[in-house]
C-alpha cells in the first residue's frame, strides 16, 4: 500500500476542550477518509485521547502500540485490526518503546446506513450505534477469518488512494463486507453483557470530565485533592482509577500533557523558554527545563532549532 498520499491523524489544535475531534472526515455527501501515521519509538502519545461521532477502523501495519478504548487496554500488534464504535474515548500510547505506524479509516455510519429502519438496519447497524461498548473490536491472527478482514482493509485503502470511476460504491461494498466478517464471528469479536454498557457509559462520562479539568486548567496548579473532589471520588479511589483507565499516575499524565503544550508553544510560538513554561503549566522554569528533558531528550531551546514532529496525534 501507498502511504505518502494519505495525511496523517488530525492534529491536536482539530481537539476541542471536552476532547471532541472536530475535523471533518470526508463531507456530507461522502463522509469517508483515510489517515496514514507514523511515529517512532520515542513516541509517548501515539493518538492523543479523543472521542468522535464517526466510526473508527484501525489497522497496524508495522510494530506496536497500546490502545485504549473506554478502559479497555489493547496491545495492538502488527498485523491487527481495531474497529472503534462511535462515541467512545480512545487513544494509544507506546508500547515497549516501539515504533509504529497505522492507518486509520474514519467514516461516519451515515455511509453505510440505511435510509429506513429495514432488516439490515436493525440487525446489523442500530446494535453497534446503540450498544457501542460491546462492539469494540480487536481482530488479532487468532480469529479465523483476519486474513479476509486485512484483504477488505488494504482494498478500502487502495481505493480511496487511487479514486478510479465509481471508486465510491467500491469503498462501500467493502465495508459491508467488512462488517459481515465481523458478524460472522461475533461470538468471539464482540462482547455481548447487558451490565456492560451501563459501566462502560459511567466510565467514559468520568474519564471524560477528568480529561475535560486537565484541558481547563493545566495551566494552574492542580492538587490531588483538586481532581479528585471534582471527579467525586476519594483521592485514593481516583488515583486507582485514573491509572486503570489511562495506564499512568495522574501527575505523570498531566507532566506529558504539559510537555506536549510546551512542544506546541516552542514550535508555533516566538515566547521566551520562561514564558513557555508558564503558559504550559509549570511554576518553574528550571523543573520545566528537567522534566522537557528527560520526556523529549532536548532541552527546550535545542528542540526549538531540531524539531520533531509533534502535531501527530
Amino acid at each position: 500500500m501507498t502511504t505518502n498520499i494519505f495525511t496523517p491523524n488530525p492534529s491536536e489544535k482539530d481537539i476541542d476542550p471536552s476532547l471532541n475531534e472536530i475535523t471533518e472526515h470526508g463531507n456530507s455527501l461522502f463522509p469517508f477518509a483515510v489517515h496514514f501515521t507514523t511515529h517512532d519509538s520515542q513516541r509517548k502519545f501515539m493518538i492523543h485521547t479523543h472521542w468522535h461521532r464517526e466510526m473508527e477502523i484501525l489497522y497496524i501495519s508495522q510494530g506496536q502500540m497500546e490502545v485504549l478504548i473506554e478502559g479497555n487496554h489493547l496491545i495492538a500488534k502488527e498485523g491487527d485490526l481495531l474497529f472503534i464504535p462511535p462515541n467512545l474515548l480512545h487513544g494509544a500510547i507506546n508500547y515497549q518503546q516501539s515504533p509504529c505506524s497505522f492507518f486509520a479509516i474514519v467514516f461516519d455510519s451515515f455511509f453505510i446506513e440505511s435510509h429506513s429502519s429495514d432488516l439490515i438496519q436493525q440487525s446489523y447497524l442500530d446494535p453497534i450505534i446503540k450498544y457501542p461498548a460491546q462492539h469494540i473490536v480487536h481482530a488479532t491472527s487468532d480469529i479465523p477469518n483476519i486474513a479476509l478482514l486485512r484483504s477488505y482493509i488494504v482494498t478500502l485503502v487502495d481505493t480511496f488512494a487511487l479514486k478510479k470511476q465509481q471508486f465510491e460504491l467500491s469503498l462501500k461494498a467493502n465495508m459491508l463486507l467488512f462488517f459481515r466478517e465481523l458478524y460472522l464471528e461475533k461470538e468471539t469479536l464482540f462482547h455481548y453483557d447487558q451490565h456492560q454498557e451501563i459501566r462502560s457509559d459511567m466510565t467514559s462520562y468520568k474519564c471524560k470530565k477528568v480529561l475535560l479539568f486537565i484541558e481547563e486548567n493545566y495551566k494552574n496548579h492542580i492538587s490531588l485533592e483538586d481532581i479528585s473532589q471534582h471527579i467525586g471520588f476519594s483521592q485514593e479511589h481516583f488515583c486507582r482509577f485514573f491509572k486503570k483507565n489511562f495506564r499512568l499516575s495522574f501527575f505523570t499524565y498531566l507532566n506529558k500533557m504539559r510537555i506536549m503544550k510546551a512542544e506546541y508553544l516552542l514550535l508555533n510560538t516566538s515566547l521566551k523558554i520562561i514564558d513557555v513554561a508558564f503558559e504550559s503549566g509549570f511554576e518553574d522554569a528550571n523543573y520545566f527545563a528537567t522534566v522537557f528533558k528527560k520526556e523529549i531528550g532536548l532541552t527546550p531551546s535545542a528542540y526549538r532549532k531540531k524539531p520533531n514532529d509533534i502535531t501527530l496525534l
